[in-house]
């Protein structure tokens, strides 16, 4: 009923250095994207076609969990492609990288507030020559707890000579998603199920870079990427409202 695939970040996303970075801000200069289905280490379009949850780790450490419906119809073959969906997006804003990314004015106040006015995150957003084009959406919302992340790894993420493949080489994608339609299901049933396994996994989890039904005050609990498999296949074959 479920498949599992595993993809390093290299395996499926791309990134261009662009001259300039958003908004005047000297590291949202990474222009990332999905690789042409062709040009993956994986070519089968169903593998990355939902439904589904992912976990994304880094440095063999889960950080965020995620799912994806794609499109779904009842009897029909799941279509959609969640690396162009979501995965690019992730990227994007955990590495503060991303040159669509743009952050809401209170989570740069409160970022402001966590990492001090020394910070190189801080001074190069308040560095924006148009910070209104900082704050406007592009496609690729920064929430506070993904970006602060990044701050934690400024070392690694914002250096201007970071090699993006060296950083994406540290990201690791594992997608469990139904192959087809389960039988005592319809669309929304499934969509259901899939939602109502996410909030629980989050919630117990509380993943590091994940903002959306995260207790408040609960501490990430450590869980290493060998362990995401199972708990992805356990979630989605609890019945729903099943925590």
């Amino acid at each position: 009923m479920c498949d599992m695939a595993t993809f390093n970040a290299n395996d499926v996303l791309s990134v261009m250095q662009m001259p300039q970075g958003r908004a005047g801000v000297q590291f949202l200069n990474w222009k990332i994207t999905a690789k042409p289905l062709k040009n993956r280490v994986i070519t089968s379009p169903e593998i990355t076609a939902g439904a589904g949850l992912y976990g994304l780790c880094f440095d063999d450490q889960l950080i965020y969990v995620g799912s994806y419906l794609g499109n779904i119809k009842s009897g029909a073959n799941f279509s959609g492609d969640v690396v162009s969906a979501r995965w690019w997006t992730h990227i994007g804003a955990i590495t503060a990288r991303g040159n669509c990314l743009h952050i809401a004015p209170s989570s740069l106040n409160a970022l402001r507030k966590k990492l001090g006015l020394d910070h190189e995150m801080i001074t190069g957003f308040l560095a924006a020559s148009d910070p209104s084009l900082l704050h406007k959406d592009s496609g690729n919302l920064g929430p506070l707890r993904r970006l602060f992340f990044g701050a934690l790894h400024h070392d690694v993420f914002l250096p201007h000579d970071a090699d993006p493949v060296d950083v994406l080489s540290r990201f690791t994608f594992m997608y469990v998603r139904y192959d087809s339609m389960p039988k005592e299901m319809n669309t929304q049933s499934l969509k259901s199920r899939i939602e109502d396994a996410e909030k629980a996994l989050i919630k117990k989890l509380a993943p590091i870079c994940n903002t959306k039904h995260v207790p408040r005050g609960q501490q990430a609990i450590e869980i290493r990427s060998s362990d995401v498999e199972s708990l992805l296949r356990i979630a989605l074959a609890m019945p729903e409202g099943e925590a």
